[in-house]
């Protein structure tokens, strides 16, 4: 919905909403529209003389508020970054367990057809040691 606002024309209600809510997040967020491409995204102010940057974008949509607000917290590093970190490296570690489990099935795996094909070709897959002077055929 548009409302006519004296002064700044069409404002469109719904990005208002999600600009109030930003800001009342982070005074230093703002809610509007990319006009490099177009996207809905919140910005953050940046040092004069340079334009607010966008940290997360909506594409085409304007979203409700409580799911922008929602997004923001799940991307803001700096009042959750220990709780993402540790995700991270949760989630890295998980990653590498599972690598290390794969790897070590694949090994059985492999050293299993290796043993099958052998014993088809009537050849044992131990390999037999023996001291010095003591043969297989002693018996």
């Amino acid at each position: 919905m548009k409302l006519f606002i004296p002064g700044y024309g069409d404002v469109n209600t719904d990005a208002w909403r999600v600009d109030q809510a930003v800001k009342q997040y982070d005074s230093r967020l703002m809610f509007g529209r990319n006009e490099e491409n177009g996207d809905w995204c919140i910005f953050i102010e940046m040092p004069r003389p340079n334009d607010p940057y966008p940290i997360l974008g909506f594409q085409d949509r304007v979203p409700d508020p409580v799911e922008a607000i929602d997004r923001l917290k799940a991307a803001d590093t700096m009042r959750h970054g220990d709780r993402i970190y540790k995700d991270v490296v949760k989630s890295q570690e998980q990653y590498r367990a599972n690598l290390k489990n794969n790897a070590d099935e694949a090994i059985g795996d492999s050293a299993e057809r290796v043993e099958h094909m052998m014993r088809q070709r009537g050849a044992s897959p131990i390999i037999k040691s023996f001291s010095k002077g003591v043969s297989n055929n002693d018996a």
